[in-house]
């Protein structure tokens, strides 16, 4: 159908070069439905149209007597079950390598021609960066070119004989689209320089020795203690002191053996620390310039960058690798990487971003389907990522990339977990789906939780479901963030920087925030749900995104640092001590600052690093969260089942300013009293029955007496046992 704003004269609507209606013949035609001067609306039939030619619309108007001409979106095609029936391919895709030779594998229903080029080198002669051509006399634009034929359910394909490992390729693609567009395969699974070409990977040739005994830690979701941080925080302060080569790479992620002035950094300092799983921002390949060195040959400099700006979704990104221009390289550093945090039973976590691309137009995605990929309205594309664009989870061949892509990181680098950004902007039955192929061919712990919301209006449509949290009842084996709780301690997130929570706010009483602080305790994260699931609820305060925890409550109104530090303190001794997975920033620790910026994606790497000497400062602080860890992830106190998450008796004083509840241990036997008390002060005294128990901890470091009455102090935490 069409309609227009002003009354047609004539048009029609031609099929390539076929007419299939036009003004002239609308009377007689049983399948034009709506006809006035201004609208037209005529139905194709039951059969699935034709998707190789163009649907080509010509209006040509009264007054103006001008005409125009507009091609047809045909996603409308794409999302009928027909076509998935139709074009669905279940098979491999890729570069499916063997010694004898490799197929080369593609699907592209629409396309009228695709060619295979095959490169000695992933470096081309010359590389536009920044703007300007880059000559690399390393190298090469030589190339050897084949035909792939269709195949069944719109694939293509090609066998070339003799072994091609280590050598590289692109597609090269016509289409009504695009004509001799080239590209880099989306299953490619390593690629060179600045992503540009696609390797053809031997990976039985990158495993380090042992690599077959590296194992995930058996390690449920709700028994975790996620420590989030960026290849390059964790070693770009010179406080690091490592091998200064190995800064901001895969190699110094795991060196081992660096500290300052006494205290462990690095790798050593997250072992130290006692989590049990890392989860590390994106680390596919990026949009970006890999290049190394810090200042280059051609005066540019090496930009921080969070990396969600996705290129390559199954390769390595090679800005953190010793040598990108070698697609081997990387993955033998990070299967290092995930060996070494193996070995100290710390799972890896990786966090992707399949709900958008770093630009839509000439993506591989859309050069090999156009319109097909991507969601969109009145013809445009839609933005519910705040980048541009958003994927097409729903649409059976995305759903597929998706299963297929977390499947092979899952397997190849033995990943312990998925960290999903803007998994609001995925349909539900799609994240079940990779969820339950997740745990029946890889492992069943794997762990996959993510942000429950979009980053603007997703064009999402019936009767499909978004895994936004309202949805979360739908979630089959995985779970989100925890805004709510969040919010009630630090109004952290999109609230205004001098927003006050139960935490941050020492003036009054605070009874708004406490019912979603009692709820997130008990591992819940909408309060009015019927069902305790806390093997759904990551709890935390604070992540990559926004302020850290210090910036914030700084941000928030208050200055005293030692107030500042009491109450950064409470509010993730609150995270450690509640049901289901806890979740911290890396730094938090030792109150990391990142000097106020509260969106430091693309700020320095002075800004965005882990700066130890802040460690030497508060080594209190990082004692304490030693402590908390240690009890969440030694004990079964945090990882109860919904039955016995409803049996938590949570108690709120009068005055709102003492939380209290007792949680057992079944595996020494130990009833545990938490005690958390924010700044408020109240009209009564904060007194707690705390006789016949023994101090585990005390976050103040006042070493009360345990008596029935035991006095409790502003933003402190008491963690105390007795056995039953």
């Amino acid at each position: 159908w069409f309609q227009t704003n002003n009354e047609y004269e004539e048009f029609v609507i031609k099929l390539g070069d076929q007419v299939i209606v036009s003004s002239s013949n609308l009377e007689n035609n049983e399948n034009v439905i709506v006809k006035t001067n201004k609208k037209v609306e005529y139905k194709l039939g039951n059969e699935l149209p034709s998707i190789m030619d163009d649907y080509i619309l010509s209006v040509k108007f009264k007054e103006s007597k001008n005409t125009y001409e507009k091609i047809a979106n045909k996603g409308v095609l794409y999302k009928m079950d027909e076509f998935a029936e139709k074009y669905t391919y279940n098979g491999e895709l890729g570069a499916i390598y063997t010694k004898e030779s490799t197929t080369f594998r593609v699907w592209s229903p629409i396309s009228t021609q695709i060619k295979l080029r095959i490169y000695e080198t992933g470096t081309p002669s010359v590389i536009k960066l920044n703007g300007n051509d880059v000559t690399f006399p390393s190298g090469s634009n030589v190339y050897q070119e084949y035909d792939l034929e269709q195949i069944e359910n719109g694939a293509w394909e090609v066998v070339v004989n003799g072994d091609l490992e280590g050598k590289y390729y692109t597609f090269v693609v016509t289409n009504s689209k695009y004509k001799d567009a080239e590209i880099v395969d989306p299953y490619a699974k390593s690629t060179g320089i600045n992503g540009l070409r696609g390797m053809i990977t031997d990976f039985s040739k990158t495993n380090p020795i042992g690599w077959e005994d590296v194992k995930l830690n058996g390690k449920k979701q709700q028994e975790l203690v996620v420590y989030e941080t960026h290849i390059a925080d964790l070693t770009s302060s010179s406080t690091w002191n490592g091998t200064k080569e190995y800064a901001k790479n895969y190699k110094g992620f795991y060196e081992e053996g660096t500290s300052y002035k006494g205290v462990t950094t690095g790798f050593d300092h997250i072992k130290e620390l006692g989590v049990n799983a890392v989860q590390i921002i994106p680390i596919y390949d990026q949009a970006n310039d890999e290049r190394q060195d810090d200042i280059r040959e051609d005066g540019t400099i090496r930009e921080f960058n969070w990396g969600y700006n996705p290129l390559n979704y199954n390769s390595l990104d090679g800005i953190y690798s010793l040598d990108p221009f070698d697609g081997y390289t990387k993955i033998r550093e990070f299967k290092e990487l995930v060996q070494a945090y193996s070995n100290a039973g710390i799972n890896i976590i990786m966090d992707v971003v399949y709900n958008h691309v770093a630009g839509l137009e000439k993506s591989n995605f859309d050069v090999l389907m156009p319109n097909y990929y991507f969601r969109y309205v009145s013809g445009n594309p839609s933005n519910g990522s705040g980048c541009g664009n958003e994927t097409a989870s729903e649409l059976s061949m995305f759903r597929k990339f998706m299963i297929d892509s977390t499947e092979f990181w899952a397997k190849e680098y033995k990943l312990g977990g998925f960290r999903f950004d803007l998994m609001g902007l995925h349909d539900v039955e799609t994240m079940n789906q990779l969820v339950a192929n997740l745990h029946e061919k890889v492992d069943e712990t794997i762990t996959v939780y993510g942000e429950p919301w979009a980053g603007g209006t997703s064009a999402l449509y019936s009767p499909h479901v978004s895994a936004v949290q309202a949805n979360m009842n739908q979630y089959k084996g995985f779970g989100c963030f925890n805004d709510k709780m969040r919010d009630a301690l630090i109004k952290g997130g999109l609230n205004g920087p001098a927003a006050q929570g139960w935490v941050t706010n020492n003036t009054q009483k605070n009874t708004t925030d406490i019912g979603d602080i009692e709820a997130g305790i008990k591992g819940q994260i909408i309060k009015t749900n019927s069902v305790l699931e806390p093997e759904k609820c990551i709890n935390y305060v604070t992540c990559h995104d926004n302020y850290t925890l210090y910036d914030r409550i700084i941000a928030s109104g208050t200055t005293d640092e030692g107030v500042v530090k009491k109450m950064a303190m409470l509010s993730n001794a609150v995270v450690l001590t509640s049901q289901g997975t806890a979740f911290l920033l890396a730094g938090e620790e030792f109150l990391r600052t990142k000097q106020g910026n509260e969106n430091s994606y693309n700020a320095s790497y002075e800004v965005n690093e882990l700066n130890y000497e802040l460690k030497v400062q508060h080594k209190d602080l990082f004692e304490n969260y030693k402590s908390l860890i240690k009890l969440n992830v030694d004990t079964k106190l945090f990882n109860k089942n919904s039955e016995s998450c409803k049996e938590i008796n949570v108690t709120i004083n009068e005055d709102a300013n003492v939380i209290v509840y007792d949680v057992i241990d079944e595996n020494t036997n130990r009833q545990y009293r938490i005690v958390h008390s924010n700044g408020y002060i109240g009209s009564n005294n904060k007194t707690v029955d705390l006789s016949g128990f023994t101090l585990y901890l005390d976050t103040l470091k006042l070493n009360p007496e345990l008596t029935s009455s035991t006095k409790i102090s502003e933003y402190q935490t008491i963690i105390a046992y007795k056995n039953l």
